[in-house]
């Protein structure tokens, strides 16, 4: 692999259930990888201050009786996660909970960077399904304990290094760089260059062409297509909470429109 895929800590949480505001994390885990190894590791059982619930991980009230609750071990995770690259599968919900949890903590929520796998397979894939159980099959990564924190966060890291090489072969994109997101991008769903967005912007009150790299939504197979677009930028619509520009196709010789969060790089 050309791509460096510089030190990341993989995320995965377990919750009571799927309400970040009333439902709480019963197990977290952090795993930092350095040259594809895993280099340390914080796993933990959380008592969710929660009297008895229901978890598909399988984890139940007394698992957790006598584990420390989030308050007691917030300092850990801060120092785990501050100033690193977070990788997660459907970061939204991990997020969205642990900041709650530090909000509960009176606890500072650590600077971080993100990169979801989800988002990687929904822009460059077509999945049947983009679950983390159906990505590993697919890509044949063996699973030791589905749902439970550290396997799944394990899984995570095997999914976007299997992608960074799929994607590198094929079309010389670095996840890395493309694909690293602010938390306000991650909660707001902004999944897309900001920089990208204001050239756009530029381009539409100048009336000037730009050539962009799109990800085409052709099937082909599991994968989509990358082409390079000449277009003359018209206006921003938005459409069910995804923005588009709509522009001049050159290479089409007809209007069209472009996913912001489907346009790589603008030249």
């Amino acid at each position: 692999m050309r791509i460096n895929i510089p030190e990341i800590v993989a995320l995965d949480i377990e919750t009571t259930g799927l309400n970040p505001e009333i439902d709480r994390i019963i197990e977290i885990a952090l795993l930092k990888f350095k040259n594809f190894e895993i280099i340390e590791k914080f796993v933990q059982l959380i008592n969710p201050e929660i009297e008895e619930f229901y978890s598909i991980s399988g984890i139940k009230s007394q698992d957790v009786k006598f584990a420390p609750k989030f308050k007691d071990v917030v300092e850990n995770v801060y120092n785990f996660m501050e100033g690193k690259i977070i990788l997660s599968h459907n970061a939204k919900f991990d997020i969205s909970f642990l900041k709650n949890e530090f909000k509960r903590s009176n606890f500072l929520f650590p600077e971080i960077k993100i990169i979801d796998t989800l988002l990687i397979a929904k822009r460059f894939f077509y999945f049947e399904s983009n679950s983390l159980d159906n990505l590993s099959k697919n890509l044949n990564i063996k699973r030791f304990a589905k749902h439970r924190a550290e396997d799944d966060a394990r899984a995570t890291f095997e999914i976007f290094k299997s992608f960074c090489e799929k994607i590198e072969d094929k079309y010389q994109v670095d996840l890395i760089q493309e694909m690293t997101f602010d938390i306000d991008q991650i909660i707001n769903r902004i999944y897309y260059d900001l920089e990208i967005y204001d050239k756009i912007l530029e381009s539409i009150e100048k009336r000037k062409k730009v050539s962009i790299i799109y990800v085409s939504n052709k099937q082909n197979g599991i994968k989509r297509e990358i082409t390079k677009r000449e277009i003359l930028p018209l206006g921003i619509i938005e459409e069910n909470g995804i923005k588009y520009v709509k522009a001049f196709c050159y290479l089409r010789n007809e209007e069209r429109t472009f996913r912001f969060d489907r346009i790589i790089k603008i030249e």
